[in-house]
């Protein structure tokens, strides 16, 4: 994986095929898991969202996705979700499965030789979805601190094992690949980010 470099069509990396294969399925699996814990109807289609009783998320991966928007104030809370989580948790399905679709997740959906180009409208919408991505597996790694996300760093990139703390119900073999997926999406997002603030600073007046 290269990272995100600035071209006149748009924003442009090089990942190899099993990167664009594992972050499409995993972004086709948080959006189901989006789907199914907010309780958005499997025929409801994400571009046109409505207003309604949602399902309060139970899943913690989910909930950190829709967080309550006010902690100290149940009914508040309540009353802010019922508001916007259907919408909200439409849009992150739809950017999700958006960011799936052009990265490919098949030999078919394939950009050509490995390329991944984003659009410069479409650049937050592609650096929120592994948001998203880095937010579900950062639950599921158990990463509740800048030290934890630091150990798992370590253990990926230079392959420091000894202090490695997985969840229960995965081993370190386990940890480390999920590990490498969060770490390469953390990579494929700061990269994009740089670029894009960076074109956005040299647009401003002087």
């Amino acid at each position: 994986m290269t990272p995100f470099r600035s071209t006149p069509a748009g924003f442009a990396a090089r990942w190899e095929p099993v990167e664009r294969q594992v972050l499409a399925r995993v972004a086709r699996d948080v959006a189901g898991l989006v789907r199914a814990d907010a309780g958005l109807p499997e025929d409801v289609d994400p571009d046109s969202a409505f207003t309604g009783v949602p399902r309060v998320p139970v899943d913690p991966a989910v909930q950190r996705l829709l967080p309550d928007a006010h902690r100290d104030d149940a009914e508040a809370a309540a009353e802010f979700r019922h508001l916007t989580q259907t919408d909200l948790a439409a849009g992150k399905v739809r950017r999700l499965e958006e960011f799936a679709r052009r990265v490919g997740g098949d030999d078919e959906d394939a950009p050509p030789e490995g390329q991944v180009l984003v659009p410069r409208e479409d650049a937050e919408a592609f650096a929120g979805a592994l948001t998203d991505v880095r937010l579900v597996l950062a639950e599921r790694l158990s990463l509740e601190d800048d030290d934890a996300v630091e150990r798992l760093h370590d253990a990926v990139v230079g392959g420091e094992t000894d202090d490695l703390r997985p969840p229960e119900g995965m081993d370190a073999e386990q940890w480390v690949y999920w590990g490498g997926v969060f770490v390469a999406a953390g990579f494929a997002q700061e990269s994009l980010m740089d670029e894009l603030l960076s074109e956005l600073r040299a647009r401003r007046p002087r």
